[in-house]
């Protein structure tokens, strides 16, 4: 069984720059950022400071630069969902056959369109869990890397390519673990960002509240909730346990840290509500579930976009 060699990161926001310092550690490693030509002429020089420590990563032009040797043995997909048709050009440079693609993202079907479109690829599934990492430009901070849940299509432990995939991360110093059932996995991290993601956007709260805060409980509570009946109306084995078992997770994440959304809603920038209220919603109408919650979240969130739509046409006029 060979190592992979090769990592190619399409995606330099929080994820994608922490996974980056942490595989940069490993010897004899090929890690590249894969860009487009307008990205990677302002991030060629770019200096990343995370956790007080200057990083210099390798960005690669993959609209210039289309020859074989930006094929990699692994590609970390770690932009948000909203961007994923835009990338697909530059994933069509750095996806081979027998390539390994982990996608980061949020939701339930980033897989899934990702084996639609890079069918001799390998598609491994991953939860990324329990960190709390906060990017603002090119600062990163975080005080827990969390963990990775891993898993193949079929649920298959032994997968040669899951193997690999564990070996690099075990020399990166990265924790990971392989549940039972990874698609159920997928759809508890989902029912987590529908909580408090949406709930931070909403509220402007750090973990902080959602740890000591019952109102915010309450309000991140109800649209999980709301997610387990789809769940269970979908035929996946969710239940009101794995929100008990959320708050084990919770707890270890800085209180002063913010979700994803929150960073998103502060910086004034698209959030990924559609992949979460949005799909919600789809899903509960094509099965019958009512799900007034999401609905209430949503239409929030997306009056908070139209506003910050509106902020930046008054900049540029």
């Amino acid at each position: 069984m060979s190592n992979i060699k090769s990592v190619a990161i399409i995606g330099a926001g929080a994820l994608g720059t922490l996974y980056a310092q942490y595989l940069s550690k490993v010897p004899g490693i090929d890690l590249f950022f894969g860009v487009g030509r307008d990205r990677y002429d302002r991030m060629k020089e770019c200096n990343f400071v995370i956790n007080e420590v200057s990083h210099n990563f390798n960005f690669r032009n993959l609209q210039a630069d289309s020859s074989a040797n930006c094929v990699a043995d692994l590609v970390i997909v770690a932009v948000k969902n909203h961007h994923l048709e835009s990338i697909l050009p530059l994933l069509g440079v750095c996806v081979g056959k027998n390539t390994i693609v982990m996608s980061v993202l949020n939701g339930i079907y980033s897989e899934t369109f990702l084996e639609e479109h890079f069918p001799d690829a390998v598609i491994l599934y991953s939860v990324p869990l329990g960190m709390d990492a906060v990017k603002e430009k090119l600062n990163l901070t975080f005080s827990t890397s969390g963990k990775l849940l891993l898993g193949s299509k079929n649920n298959n432990p032994e997968e040669i390519e899951l193997k690999k995939l564990g070996n690099l991360l075990d020399s990166a110093d990265l924790k990971y673990e392989i549940p039972e059932d990874i698609h159920r996995s997928i759809w508890w991290k989902w029912m987590i960002n529908i909580g408090v993601n949406q709930a931070s956007a909403v509220t402007g709260a750090s973990y902080y509240y959602f740890q000591k805060d019952k109102n915010a409980q309450i309000l991140m509570e109800k649209a999980m909730r709301e997610t387990i009946l789809v769940a269970k109306a979908a035929g996946v084995d969710l239940r009101d346990k794995d929100i008990d078992d959320f708050y084990t997770v919770l707890n270890t994440l800085g209180p002063k840290g913010k979700t994803s959304m929150l960073q998103d809603i502060e910086n004034k920038r698209k959030t990924e509500v559609d992949a979460f209220a949005g799909k919600l919603i789809e899903l509960a109408d094509s099965l019958g579930v009512d799900v007034p919650i999401n609905k209430l979240l949503l239409k929030i969130i997306k009056v908070k976009e139209s506003v910050f739509s509106d902020y930046r046409c008054e900049i540029i006029k």
